[in-house]
């Protein structure tokens, strides 16, 4: 009996050991239950996340293909625009080689009419001064001296009517060893056939303008300083 109550109290000593040993598993497996609800919720978050993130990676991607896309076409128009923009100096390059031949070549043409229109002008105005000269010869009835005098009062008109005054100076200086007249009857004399050539060629003659001129000054200071013939 006595050795049936003492394993009796042992076995209730290890039932209530295997209670507490029990009670502490039950509270573990509480505690790691609570941990594993804990960490499946962790996780569901870090799958909803990462669902988030390949979302977002999806959507980089996209608009990262997309950049390329654009920037492709962007080079290729920029390639396109070079190419374009070559042609163009290049178009720009031969333009500006023919602008320097044809500017060259205006300016043989201009240099060529120049001395041409030089020439023609000068023409002209021998032609006009053998014409006038004609007249003088045909019109005149006079002694050959009188003829020179006309010619050479010619020659100084056509001379002022080219504006040359130092020739126009030169040639009535020369005229007035010629003259039939007084010098003060020659230098009205100047004047009138002035005067007449004009008004046949139907312009004007400034009379004031040519005796204030420099070079008609000079003329009468020549005059001055020669003596009167004998």
């Amino acid at each position: 009996m006595e050795q049936s109550q003492s394993q009796l109290h042992q076995t209730q000593a290890e039932l209530k050991q295997s209670q507490s040993q029990l009670h502490q598993t039950q509270a573990e497996l509480e505690q790691s239950q609570s941990q594993l609800h804990q960490t499946q919720a962790e996780l569901k978050q870090s799958q909803s996340q990462l669902h988030q993130t390949q979302a977002e990676l999806e959507q980089s991607q996209s608009q990262l293909h997309q950049t390329q896309a654009e920037l492709e076409q962007s080079q290729s128009q920029l390639h396109q625009t070079q190419a374009e923009l070559e042609q163009s100096q290049s178009q720009l390059h031969q333009t500006e080689l023919f602008f320097e031949q044809s500017q060259v070549q205006l300016n043989q043409i201009q240099e060529k009419l120049e001395d041409t229109l030089s020439q023609l002008q000068h023409t002209s105005n021998e032609l006009e001064r053998l014409q006038f000269q004609q007249v003088i010869i045909v019109s005149n009835s006079g002694s050959e001296s009188q003829m020179e005098y006309k010619l050479l009062v010619g020659d100084a008109w056509c001379a002022y009517q080219k504006a040359n005054m130092a020739k126009m100076q030169y040639f009535l200086h020369k005229s007035l060893k010629c003259s039939p007249t007084s010098r003060t009857e020659t230098i009205l004399n100047w004047l009138d056939s002035f005067s007449e050539y004009a008004w046949k060629k139907g312009i004007q003659f400034d009379t004031e303008s040519l005796v204030k001129s420099e070079a008609w000054q000079q003329l009468l200071k020549q005059i001055i300083s020669v003596k009167p013939r004998q």
